[in-house]
């Protein structure tokens, strides 16, 4: 199965998302936008993998839940991934996410020992469009601009999943295989 870790976003950071990605549109490039409810925080994609390796996952995640707090962060900004020159993800950004960026390292860490690639550097994002290709890259370039500094809301992390990705030709379809708590 493909799977990746991630964290979920509430319900409002959810809408203020989509009202951005009708902002943005898909006049000036030819957009993949993400589902509402597909919007998350990658913590590491995993690719495929199977029964055994899930079960390993499964719990190593339970003992690095227990050692992380739940915790209030605030989504803001929108980012590109790989330049503005060559644009190829749009994402909002992550604020008080250092909690987040210590679970992202401790996965990554324990992850490899079971044979994962180590991430190089970990940006906590919430991806919300995959450009296919930009036929005005000024017209796009200004609406993201606008959008830079953009609140998107706060939401609570309150726990890590392990999702499973099957892809279909409308877009993928994920599913939480397990969900691990954050201490109180």
């Amino acid at each position: 199965m493909r799977a990746f870790i991630a964290i979920d976003v509430s319900e409002e950071v959810r809408d203020s998302l989509i009202k951005a990605q009708e902002f943005i549109g898909t006049r000036d490039a030819k957009i993949k936008f993400v589902e509402r409810e597909n919007l998350h925080i990658t913590l590491k994609f995993l690719g495929e993998i199977d029964e055994a390796t899930a079960q390993e996952i499964k719990e190593i995640l339970a003992e690095i839940a227990k050692r992380h707090k739940k915790h209030e962060v605030r989504v803001k900004g929108i980012g590109v991934f790989p330049n503005p020159n060559y644009i190829r993800v749009i994402w909002a950004g992550v604020e008080n996410d250092e909690e987040i960026r210590k679970i992202a390292e401790e996965i990554d860490k324990a992850l490899s020992k079971l044979g994962f690639k180590r991430e190089e550097k970990f940006i906590p994002h919430v991806t919300i469009g995959r450009v296919k290709f930009v036929k005005d890259k000024l017209g796009l370039a200004e609406k993201l601009r606008e959008l830079s500094n953009e609140d998107f809301g706060t939401f609570r992390v309150e726990a890590i999943e392990l999702k499973k990705s099957t892809l279909t030709p409308k877009g993928p379809i994920y599913e939480t295989l397990a969900r691990f708590e954050l201490s109180d």
